[in-house]
This record gives C-alpha cells, sequence and structure tokens, in this order.
C-alpha cells in the first residue's frame, strides 16, 4: 500500500465529512469534552511553522484541527502514539494545503453562487440532524413544550458541538473542501482508466491465487469464508474448493422447556467426557476436577438420546406432514415458507429465504460456521433431491434436502464482478497518481513535528 493510500485509510473518518461523527456524538457523549494530550499545546504554538508546500507554510493551527479530530474520534493517544497522531494529523494538513495551492493554480476552486447554495444546504441538513439527534436524545420535547424550552435545547446542543469544535460555518467549509479535493482528484487523475484486457489479467491472477490456496484445503477456504461474513475480509475467494453441497432446511420451533433440558444434558455430558479426558492425561492436577462435574447425577448417553427423543415427539404430527407432502412431491421451498416460520410469521432462518441464499447454504464436511447438527444432516443423504430425517440442535429441528452441488473452480466473472474489479484498479491508479502528485511537489518539513515517514520507519525498526 502506497504512502498517499496509508495515510487516507487512517484519516478516513475525519477529513472531510463529519456528518456521522456529529450523529454519534449526539447519543454516546458523556457530556465531558474530549482535548488533546496536554503535552501538545505546551510544545507548540499556533503560529509555529511545521511544514512548507510549495513556499506557503503550514503551522501548528492547521495541523491542530486534524489532530482533534484524531482525538475525538479515537481518544486521546496514549504516550507512545503521539506522534503518530501528530504526524498522521500533519500529513492531512499538508495535503489539504497542496490541494488548495493545485486548486488554485488550475482554477478548481471558483463556484457559483447555485453551486454554494447546493452544497450549503446539504452541509445546513446534516447540522440539523446533528442537533436534532442530540435533542432527541437528551430532551422529551413535545408539541406543548414552549418555544423557550426547545431553543433551550438546541443552544444546547450547538453549545456541545462547539466545544467538540464544529459549527454550521465549518461543516459549510467542510462541504466546500470536499467538493475542492474531489475536483483536484479529478484532476490529477485524468486520463486514467481500466482496460478490460487489465480486468480479465486481474480476475485470472486472483484466481491463481486462490487456487493455489483452497484447491486442496476446504478448512483454509472455511476460515476465510468465515473473516468474510464477519467482516474482517473485504471479498469471498476467488476459487472454490470441491466437496460442497447446496442444501436447504426447514428449521422446525419446538418447546423451550424441552430445548434447554436437551441442550444442559448434552452440554453436561461433554463437560463429563473432557474431564475424564484430563484425569487420564493427569491424575495429580485434574483428578478433582473430575470429581465437581460428577458430584450430580452423571449424564449418559441414554440421557441425552431421551431427551432428544422428547423433543421429537413432541413435533411428531408435524415432520409427519411435512414428510407426507414431500412424498407428494411438494415444493420444498413452499414447505419452508409454511412450516419454517415463527409464532409471530417470521422466518425461523432468514438467512434460508434470502435472495443470496436462494440455491441454498453452502456446506462441506469441515463447514466450521453451521452447527454440527446441520452440517451432519447435510451430508446424511446421497443423492441430489434426497431429504434428510429430522436432526435436533440448539436452534430447533433441521430437516435438510439436498439441493445440488457447489462447481469447483474459478468464481464466474459477471458483469457485476467485472465492474467491482474495475472500480478497485482504478482506485489503485488513483492512488498511485495522487502519490506521485504529492511526491512531486516541494513539500519540506521543519522537524517540529516528526512526519509520517519518520514515524512510520521507528514503528518498523520496533517490530
Amino acid at each position: 500500500m502506497n504512502k498517499f493510500r496509508r495515510v487516507l485509510a487512517l484519516l478516513l473518518s475525519v477529513c472531510l465529512s463529519f456528518s456521522l461523527a456529529l450523529a454519534e456524538d449526539a447519543t454516546q457523549s458523556t457530556g465531558e469534552v474530549t482535548e488533546a494530550v496536554a503535552t501538545t499545546a505546551a510544545e507548540l504554538a499556533d503560529t509555529d511553522v511545521v511544514a512548507t508546500v510549495e513556499g506557503s507554510d503550514v503551522t501548528w493551527a492547521d495541523v491542530a484541527y486534524y489532530y482533534q479530530s484524531l482525538v475525538s474520534s479515537y481518544g486521546e493517544p496514549e504516550a507512545d502514539m503521539v506522534d503518530l497522531y501528530k504526524a498522521v494529523a500533519m500529513e492531512q494538513a499538508v495535503i489539504l494545503k497542496l490541494v488548495d495551492i493545485t486548486a488554485a493554480n488550475n482554477d478548481l476552486a471558483n463556484y457559483s453562487q447555485d453551486e454554494l447554495d447546493a452544497m450549503y444546504a446539504e452541509s445546513d441538513a446534516q447540522w440539523q440532524a446533528a442537533l436534532d439527534s442530540y435533542v432527541d436524545y437528551y430532551y422529551s420535547l413535545t408539541d406543548e413544550s414552549t418555544d423557550e424550552e426547545k431553543a433551550a435545547a438546541y443552544a444546547e446542543a450547538e453549545a456541545y458541538y462547539g466545544d467538540q469544535g464544529y459549527s454550521e460555518e465549518m461543516l459549510r467549509q467542510s462541504s466546500v473542501d470536499s467538493e475542492t479535493y474531489d475536483r483536484v482528484l479529478a484532476f490529477v487523475c485524468q486520463g486514467l482508466e481500466v482496460t478490460d484486457a487489465d480486468v480479465q489479467a486481474q480476475y485470472d491472477a486472483n484466481v491463481a491465487s486462490d487456487k493455489a490456496l483452497y484447491e486442496n484445503d476446504v478448512d483454509s477456504y472455511e476460515n476465510q469464508m468465515m473473516l468474510y461474513n464477519y467482516n474482517y475480509a473485504d471479498e469471498k475467494p476467488w476459487y472454490h474448493p470441491a466437496g460442497y453441497r447446496y442444501v436447504k432446511h426447514i428449521l422446525l420451533n419446538v418447546d423451550d422447556a424441552l430445548l434447554t433440558a436437551y441442550t444442559d444434558l448434552q452440554a453436561r455430558l461433554e463437560e463429563q467426557m473432557e474431564a475424564e479426558a484430563a484425569a487420564e492425561d493427569d491424575t495429580t492436577d485434574t483428578t478433582a476436577d473430575a470429581a465437581d462435574t460428577t458430584e450430580e447425577t452423571p449424564v449418559t448417553e441414554a440421557d441425552v438420546d431421551n431427551a432428544k427423543a422428547d423433543i421429537l415427539a413432541s413435533i411428531q404430527d408435524k415432520t409427519d406432514e411435512i414428510y407426507a407432502k414431500i412424498s407428494e412431491g411438494a415444493d420444498f421451498d413452499a414447505l419452508i415458507a409454511e412450516y419454517a416460520v415463527d409464532a409471530d410469521g417470521n422466518a425461523t432462518d432468514p438467512g434460508m429465504t434470502s435472495e443470496e441464499n436462494s440455491q441454498g447454504y453452502e456446506v462441506a464436511l469441515a463447514s466450521s460456521s453451521y452447527v454440527p447438527e446441520f452440517v451432519a444432516a447435510a451430508f446424511s443423504v446421497d443423492e441430489i433431491g434426497d431429504v434428510s430425517v429430522p436432526y435436533v440442535s440448539d436452534y430447533g429441528v433441521h430437516i435438510v434436502k439436498y439441493m445440488g452441488d457447489v462447481p469447483a473452480g474459478a468464481v464466474e466473472l459477471t458483469d457485476e464482478l467485472k465492474e467491482s474489479i474495475r472500480a478497485s484498479l482504478l482506485s489503485d491508479k488513483q492512488s498511485e497518481a495522487m502519490d506521485a502528485w504529492q511526491q512531486a511537489a516541494d513539500i519540506q518539513y521543519t522537524g517540529l513535528v516528526k512526519s509520517y515517514d519518520e514515524v512510520a520507519a521507528e514503528m518498523d525498526t520496533a517490530e
């Protein structure tokens, strides 16, 4: 990742738009104003020049604004992070100084009154929404509230945001700065394009890389899918290993008391088995622990099986009805819609009825994102179209149908995926162009604040 993108990623939440921060502040504030660490103000004066851009000064006052934004977003830094906060804030001030200079030199910041009015209208709406959010959270104004009460509530909201460094005028200027930045970005990156050949080459490279990783390692594929599902990864793997099948299920709710009795017995049995295994490994240290788990009447496999049988017996009539309809050729999706519903009419498993899973869930024997009973049910039948017997899990009772096999190999290069690749490649090219634009500028650091490169180098050395 190049320098421009690294810095931009760090500053994403504080650079050019404050609407989300304003809204969150209103509902999460403790009423105390967060301030930068005291050492910052003591070391530097507002007029101190920390850098020059094309001969134009960047002062600590310019940097302090972005430093405070970082503090407001991420909290006060630990002592060993102060230099990083300062460096990132200074980099932002330098970039925006260069934006202003580039815009002025290329006539990019001349706005008509209509353009300004449109930007102001949008920022004013954000400001009003922030005030409304604060007042709604801290006050219980009604139609009967007096004008004085309403005015006092909104005055307090403005004062609160003012203490945080926000104001209606600042938000207006931020909106203009954002538009200017976009214009400079378009100017610097003009002529950049991503060809169909570029897209195909990137797709091929992605597929080849993921094929090497996942073709013979379903466990690694499962781990990557879990990261994606929990938003720790930006995209799914580009290569799908063999061994997966599409399955759908009817998830039936059961009596809470019966389900709790079953899951409790199952958990106790597992604890007993773990304690017994530990005792065999180390009779000195773990025998006492094993004894603790057996003070109650020991749980047996038969106890668990009986509890499971009670659950199945409680819904026997319903499952008999479902299997009778299946044998008559009933549509499985229609059965899901009919039987897999809560008392309030909502789906017992909303994911099963989502468009994303229209073909069913993708399940392998190694799948760890599903409960073991569901995976076992999915692979309890051999032929496409077969339906499992009822399986009991912590969620209820599953009746699973084997819908088909998931093709192994590269993901399909759809038009949607092509455009996603194109956008990603264009973003990379724009980032490289902006990095080159910054490197070509005459930027000098005075040494009063460590530069981003200096801090990054120190962090790399420490690692």
